[in-house]
């Protein structure tokens, strides 16, 4: 009797970095992919990089499609790649609960692409391909409807927690569920594959509610004597219901600033969502029509973002919001790694502006935010209630991994079942076995995008040309040539963008040298128009290292006479 293969757990991205989730999970001919996101670049090596995606050049070599991605909830590094999936298979089914899907068809719209839709609800059943049998399973989380997923597949059950927390009083209700967990755990599950993020962190997260409370308590005190500004992701509806129930208490009205906080707020109102009287909100062109203690902004922008609806507001080029001496501006999240900078420049503006600002990185002791992601006792408790065979954290850099991993060991998972894997590592299951890793089974990388909407990504030739330029600028040679002789008709020129020491005896050098490549060639490949070309390159760069022991990217450009 011939084995079976095993089931195979194949992450594309988020094993390794934080964002750009996307697992795939094969088993027989059934193949899944679990999320599709994006990931952002951080800081100044950006190099013009909008967005970072997973490369899915794995699931392109199989030669057929997945038969269906099932998604968590509606977070950019949950969803951004998925334009990119479903252009190479435009028929594959998404699946996810009612918000998740809302978002997903908005956004997959701009594209130009109609997918196929099928909503998932908690504890509800599906199968794809022939015999990959899912269900949802509800957990709280920093967006309205996450869940994770639990897979019967060839070796036994399979847990995806997805992103989550344990908030034992969250705003919508809607509470992590604990018996359906622990009846899978009694069942048996062969391998669970939870949350990261906060692996380092000892303790529990804060609840959403004691936030919500505490921003209210904020915009009723003292220091809220003008307009309010509470600045946060567009997608954390449970605080923007938060701040609408303090807004209606106090008489304010509420004015939304940046796209996505528009589309998500009125997306949660239609689905309700998000539960206030329709009166409550404002158009921007309408808001100083009203006194400031009558307003509360919500903007988009928290992590620094250059043309973000709270930068603009910051520098004063808001074209129907201004804001003034007195106003309160709240950073309501957490920084993430690398935006510091930037968002201490935007602090900086709004202080000289007059307003007092409450964030992370000014050093508040206000509670203004708290994580969507579980803490190490939320991570054992979720341990302890699925009791696995094998490990598998997910979500995080690895150190994150490998702190969860020592979790699981404290909680009682045998060592050699606790897996640290990467992006490409492929974790193999087998009925009644411990999970074994084959590193590096599968090619993985990450496509950088120019912007969200491109098709194409920048390669890695185009990221070196744009590293060489930003740390040593570019000299462009221009050369007029004889065409039938090769004799120099007029030149070389040279002009500088960003090159250090450009000046006139440096000029000077530079020139005789392009002459000397120019003499040194033989007749014949002086009228080649590569050898010219690759003649002045080197000579210029040559001269340029003698001088400043820096060769700035060279660019020539021979016209032929």
């Amino acid at each position: 009797m011939v084995a079976k293969a095993p089931v195979r757990l194949i992450p594309l991205g988020g094993l390794g970095e934080v964002g750009m989730n996307c697992m795939v999970v094969e088993s027989g001919e059934d193949r899944v992919v679990i999320d599709c996101g994006l990931m952002f670049p951080s800081g100044e090596a950006a190099l013009g990089v909008e967005v970072i995606a997973p490369d899915l050049s794995y699931l392109k070599s199989l030669g057929r499609p997945p038969d269906a991605v099932l998604l968590t909830h509606a977070h950019e590094d949950h969803i951004g790649a998925l334009p990119y999936l479903l252009r190479e298979f435009p028929d594959v089914p998404v699946c996810g609960t009612k918000f998740t899907l809302a978002l997903v068809k908005e956004k997959l719209a701009e594209h130009g692409i109609s997918p196929r839709l099928m909503e998932v609800w908690p504890r509800g059943l599906g199968t794809a391909g022939k015999s990959l049998d899912f269900e949802a399973l509800q957990v709280p989380h920093s967006i309205p409807d996450a869940v994770g997923y639990a897979l019967r597949t060839e070796a036994g059950l399979i847990i995806h927690t997805g992103d989550f927390k344990i908030d034992w009083s969250p705003t919508d209700g809607r509470l992590l569920d604990v018996r359906r967990f622990a009846e899978l755990g009694e069942e048996g599950v062969a391998c669970l594959l939870s949350d990261s993020t906060n692996a380092e962190r000892e303790g529990t997260s804060i609840s959403e509610r004691e936030v919500g409370e505490s921003i209210q308590r904020i915009m009723a005190g003292p220091l809220a004597r003008g307009r309010v500004v509470v600045s946060m992701f567009g997608s954390n509806i449970h605080r923007i219901q938060s701040v609408a129930r303090a807004a209606l208490a106090l008489g304010r009205k509420i004015c939304l600033l940046g796209r996505s906080m528009t589309t998500n707020v009125r997306l949660a109102r239609d689905l309700s969502y998000l539960r206030c009287p329709p009166d409550l909100f404002i158009d921007p062109d309408s808001a100083d029509h009203f006194a400031p203690r009558e307003l509360v902004i919500l903007a988009t922008g928290a992590q620094g973002e250059p043309r973000s609806a709270l930068s603009r507001l910051a520098l004063g080029e808001h074209p129907t919001v201004r804001l003034e001496k007195g106003d309160l501006v709240i950073l309501s999240s957490r920084v993430i790694p690398g935006n510091d900078r930037s968002v201490g420049n935007i602090i900086d503006h709004l202080v000289r502006r007059g307003c007092r600002v409450l964030s992370s990185v000014s050093g508040s002791s206000e509670l203004i935010h708290t994580s969507g992601h579980a803490c190490q006792g939320e991570q054992r408790m979720m341990l302890d209630l699925v009791r696995p065979r094998s490990f598998l954290p997910i979500h995080g850099e690895y150190r994150m991994l490998a702190a969860h991993a020592r979790l699981a060991e404290s909680a009682g998972v045998a060592a050699r079942a606790c897996i640290v894997a990467e992006d490409g590592d492929a974790i193999e299951l087998r009925p009644n076995e411990i999970a074994a890793v084959q590193r590096a089974a599968v090619g993985t990388g990450r496509v950088y995008l120019d912007a969200r909407t491109a098709a194409d990504g920048v390669g890695e030739v185009a990221l070196r040309d744009r590293q060489l330029l930003a740390e040593t600028g570019m000299l462009v040679c221009l050369l007029f040539l004889d065409r039938k002789t090769g004799d120099v008709v007029r030149g070389p020129e040279l002009l500088a963008k960003g090159v250090a020491g450009f000046d006139e005896t440096r000029v000077a050098q530079a020139r005789r040298a392009a002459f000397d490549a120019l003499e040194a060639l033989q007749p014949a490949q002086r009228t080649d128009h590569a050898s010219v070309e690759e003649a002045l390159r080197r000579g210029v760069r040559s001269a340029w290292k003698r001088g400043v022991e820096k060769r700035p990217m060279v660019l020539p450009i021979v016209i032929e006479m």
